[in-house]
This record gives structure tokens, sequence and C-alpha cells, in this order.
């Protein structure tokens, strides 16, 4: 194994330290989440949960599978996750109803996604279901990614 596999896996594992905002307060971008969750275009479209997307569903079509479908709201809940990871500066599952994955310190989805895809457990979870949402935040230089599958 890889000192770099090693090094995010060790990360993914141990670190305890969305919709880019640096330097915003993450109350304000939580009440921002809330006001916009009628119409989840604001979310689903951004580019970075297209890639989390793209590179998921390379995952699941690399070890052939069908791509999963995003999941509005199950995205506004990842979203919401993530925010609240930020803030909090908490690195803790959400206890949502689904599957879920989430990585605190990587700056990009690429490497967000590789350290799921090298956990044995977390690559399971990327590997079932047929829905998935993506959440990501930064607050003040912490990043925090969520995804959840059903």
């Amino acid at each position: 194994m890889s000192l770099i596999r090693k090094s995010l896996i060790v990360a993914l594992t141990l670190t305890v330290t969305g919709v880019a905002v640096t330097g915003a307060r993450s109350a304000e971008m939580a009440e921002r989440v809330e006001r916009n969750s009628k119409n989840l275009d604001w979310l689903v479209k951004h580019p970075t949960i297209q890639k989390l997307l793209e590179l998921h569903n390379q995952e699941r079509a690399r070890v052939g599978l069908s791509p999963s479908k995003l999941n509005a709201e199950m995205c506004l809940a990842a979203q919401k996750h993530a925010v609240w990871m930020a803030e909090t500066g908490w690195f803790s599952h959400s206890g949502l109803p689904y599957r879920e994955n989430i990585f605190m310190g990587v700056t990009t989805p690429e490497d967000a996604t590789n350290g799921w895809i090298w956990s044995p457990a977390h690559h399971g979870n990327m590997l079932s279901g047929t829905e998935v949402g993506f959440g990501y935040m930064v607050l003040n230089g912490r990043y925090c990614w969520c995804s959840v599958m059903q």
C-alpha cells in the first residue's frame, strides 16, 4: 500500500479536528441552506456536487455497477451535515437514515472520493444503493465533505 494511500486512510479514520464559503460564518450558511431548501438547483447543479457525483459513478462503473442517481433531498441532508461539521469542528456521523461517508481536511472532491474508495467500509457504502446525495462546506480553511447513499 502506498504512503499516500496509507496517509489518506489514517486521515479519514483519525481526523477529529460544501459550497465553499471561506471565512463566512457557518450560521449564515445554515440559514441560507434552510431558506433555499425549496428549490435545490443551487445545490444539485453546483460544480463541486456534480464532480462528486461524476467521481462516485466512475468508481461504480469501474466495478461494473450502474450509476447512482443524485437525490436533491439527500443532497440537502448531506449539505446540512457538512455545514454542521464545519461550524462545530466535530468529525461525526449525522445519524441520518442513510449510509454515510464523511471526510474532513482534504481540499478536493478527488481526494475525498479517493479516501472513501481506499477505506473498505466507505467503499462498500459507495457501491450500495441507487441514490446518492453530497454536501460540502469550507469554513475558515476547514473542508468538510459528506455523502449519503440509499
